[in-house]
């Protein structure tokens, strides 16, 4: 009994395939929604591939966490992790030594290293040779298996100290490795508790984009998949009937779209990917773990691209008209987005006041205003345009009236039109706000890459460190050093002063006096070098100094603070500086040069994948420009083609394009510049906030003066060119 129902179903897939084929634009729709199903499967797949990889992260992370051994209980290992940088990024290094025979191994290592000897990660092995990572923290005898990192490009360091190093600095004492609780190792992308606004991110740079680019692929041709829906109900086909013959229409290429995105995914399942330009890598057995969650991802895209081409199946009435040439229904959807839209706006505005340690609200708000903004403009284009229209009558233009009449009767025309514009808008100019925001709050590159930044570094060891004169000797040849201690230190920290002591060819070097033996010369804070005042000044902040010949030395009951540095505009050697400080004063030395004393670049390595996102999503929407701009190119040439029966001439065609083209483009580029500085005002009038880009707001109205001039003669040519062809028929 259901044979013949099931031979009716296929039968309008074939019937719609067919359509879609012959149709209007057909080969460009059948290409648009293909890369459509693509890209969305690619955003979808983002965040399976993103909670896949913290997911990994975490568990080997807490693999090789050590467990400390209790009170009374008998330690198989010493154990010590500290940080290192290197060029303002951070990474851990870990030192063990085992104290049995049976310790067991740290995760990653084929067997425990020897005194002296040291295993790299291999992003660390393949780093630069003048960084000499290899000879830094010992003899280099291997390299830290995968399942010893957090992630395949993670830079980490196994050391074990030579005997007369064992004691230069304080290790725990371990029974093994698995404990619970936070990880150590590279500094995250985003931390765990900020996983959601990673997640929020991708909506934004990725998500909206690749929904612009759908919403465009199904709506190409919409003219005349408009004109075929009414028909084919006049001639008696339900709403049902006619959605088969919309799937027939694209589910070849929704299919071969999802069977591009596995292709394109597989490899991720089999070697690790490293990402372009943030030099991420992404683990493959994380991705196969989550092998599953892509599979349903990618199907997941291609059914809501199925679902979006019902979703927007068009109306089989006509749109009424008032006696002013506007359309009386206009839908509920556009109804919604006029009133969201400012709501969002507003939202957006207020929210860095209202929940400033929730980002998400004002990402979410930014989200909904780019989605609605576009409908409001082809709302308000469609209310104006009679105006227009009647202007252009009273002044006889028939370019102007037409083009008119044509914004007014098809608002979703100019809503499809201007959309991808404002989205592309929209993110580059998010992309931007943040990424300034997260690099205000980072440290100075410019000071980082400088000889001037790398001049002086401030070496920090415990109490436990070797004698400085060791280190002192290790050092490359022309470097000076002096130690510092605190002047009538108390027991919060803080003290009345700084001691700056060294031999006096060092002090003089530093522009300081050289006080007789026994004596010494207090120096205002004010005629210290401005290198050693930004160096010291999170420990000793504003303070005086007393200044003493004498050796380098440790002068606090606990740290010992040493500077070294070399002559005003020469750069440290400080790959030999850190492997002096590891391999003669102490295994926990911190090191850190001018420009990392008192500021973090984390955040700045945090920007670069903003970057990396809007590029992808800015690749996107441009697609989505593509598509919907041959669309209605495609559209308006064919309606203006009959005109030269009427007319007699073309040139109404440069100025119908002119008005029904370029004159949306360019109201769009302008509201969503308006749009970008009105959303970068919350997020710049704080402490240390973004920065409205004027050279971006430029650029922009540039681009978008370009675009609609480009627009307008593409639609006059295409416009001209079907006008040629045309010839009367019976449709």
């Amino acid at each position: 009994m259901n044979r013949p129902g099931a031979r009716l179903w296929w039968q309008l897939l074939r019937m719609g395939r067919s359509a879609g084929r012959v149709s209007e634009g057909g080969r460009t729709r059948f290409l648009a929604l293909l890369m459509a199903t693509v890209v969305a499967a690619l955003a979808a797949s983002a965040f399976v591939v993103s909670a896949a990889t913290f997911d990994g992260r975490e568990t080997r992370g807490m693999a090789r966490n050590p467990v400390l051994a209790g009170q009374g209980e008998q330690p198989k290992a010493l154990w010590s992790r500290y940080w290192e940088s290197e060029h303002g990024r951070q990474y851990s290094v870990v030192v063990v030594w085992p104290l049995t025979s049976d310790a067991p191994l740290p995760p990653g290592l084929d067997r425990w290293p020897a005194p002296g000897e040291a295993y790299l990660s291999p992003a660390l092995a393949d780093g630069p040779g003048r960084q000499d990572f290899t000879h830094r923290y010992g003899r280099t005898v291997g390299l830290v298996g995968q399942d010893g990192l957090a992630t395949p490009g993670e830079r980490l360091v196994y050391t074990r100290p030579s005997e007369a190093m064992l004691n230069s600095s304080y290790l725990d004492g371990i029974t093994g490795f698995g404990a619970p609780g936070p990880s150590f190792g590279d500094v995250r992308l985003i931390d765990g508790e900020r996983e959601q606004h990673l997640a929020i991110i991708m909506g934004l740079l990725l998500v909206l984009p690749a929904a612009g680019l759908v919403v465009a692929a199904v709506r190409m041709g919409a003219h005349g998949h408009d004109r075929r829906a009414r028909l084919l109900h006049l001639m008696g086909a339900n709403r049902r009937a006619r959605a088969w013959m919309n799937l027939g229409a694209a589910i070849a290429p929704v299919a071969l779209g999802t069977l591009g995105a596995a292709a394109l995914l597989t490899p991720t399942l089999i070697w690790n990917v490293t990402l372009p330009w943030i030099d991420f890598t992404l683990a493959a057995a994380d991705l196969r773990g989550a092998a599953g969650a892509l599979v349903r991802a990618v199907l997941a895209s291609g059914m809501a691209v199925l679902a979006v081409t019902l979703l927007l199946q068009p109306s089989t009435k006509r749109p009424k008209k008032t006696s002013r040439g506007r359309t009386r229904s206009e839908g509920i959807l556009p109804r919604i987005a006029f009133v969201a839209c400012p709501v969002f706006l507003g939202s957006a505005f207020v929210s860095v006041w209202l929940a400033p340690r929730t980002p998400a609200v004002y990402l979410i708000a930014v989200i909904g205003a780019l989605a609605t903004l576009p409908s409001v403009i082809g709302r308000m284009t469609a209310r104006l345009a009679p105006r227009l229209a009647a202007s252009a009558h009273k002044r006889g233009a028939p370019g102007r009236l037409i083009a008119a009449r044509a914004l007014a009767a098809r608002p979703g025309t100019v809503v499809r039109l201007v959309s991808t514009l404002i989205i592309a808008i929209g993110v580059v100019g998010q992309t931007q706000l943040i990424s300034s925001l997260l690099e205000h709050r980072s440290g100075d590159t410019t000071l980082l890459n400088s000889a001037e930044g790398n001049s002086m570094a401030r070496v920090q060891a415990a109490d436990r460190a070797r004698p400085s004169e060791e280190f002192r000797a290790a050092l490359p040849q022309g470097l000076h050093v002096v130690s510092l201690g605190h002047l009538d230190l108390q027991p919060d920290g803080s003290s009345s002063g700084r001691i700056i002591q060294a031999p006096c060819a060092d002090l003089t070097a530093l522009a300081l006096p050289c006080p007789a033996p026994g004596t010494s010369e207090t120096v205002p804070f004010s005629r210290l070098d401005r290198r050693l005042k930004a160096t010291t000044y999170r420990f000793f902040g504003d303070t005086d100094a007393t200044v003493r010949v004498g050796s380098t030395a440790r002068l606090d009951p606990q740290d010992i603070h040493l500077v070294v540095f070399a002559p005003q505009g020469t750069a440290l050697d400080m790959p030999a500086v850190k492997r002096a400080a590891r391999l003669t004063l102490s295994t926990d030395a911190v090191i850190r040069t001018l420009a990392e004393g008192s500021q973090s670049y984390t955040l700045g390595f945090h920007a670069r994948w903003l970057s990396f996102l809007g590029a992808a999503g800015t690749a996107f929407i441009t697609l989505a420009m593509v598509f919907g701009a041959l669309s209605e190119f495609l559209r308006f040439a064919r309606n203006l083609a009959p005109l030269t029966a009427v007319t007699g001439e073309y040139e109404v065609f440069r100025k119908t394009a002119g008005w029904a083209v370029a004159l949306p483009l360019a109201t769009a580029g302008v509201t969503g510049v308006a749009v970008y500085v009105f959303l970068a005002q919350p997020v710049s009038n704080i402490t240390r906030g973004a920065e409205l880009s004027g050279e971006l707001c430029l650029a922009f109205i540039a681009l978008t003066a370009a675009l609609s001039l480009t627009a307008a003669l593409a639609a006059h040519a295409a416009a001209l060119r079907e006008a040629r062809v045309w010839r009367p028929r019976a449709d």
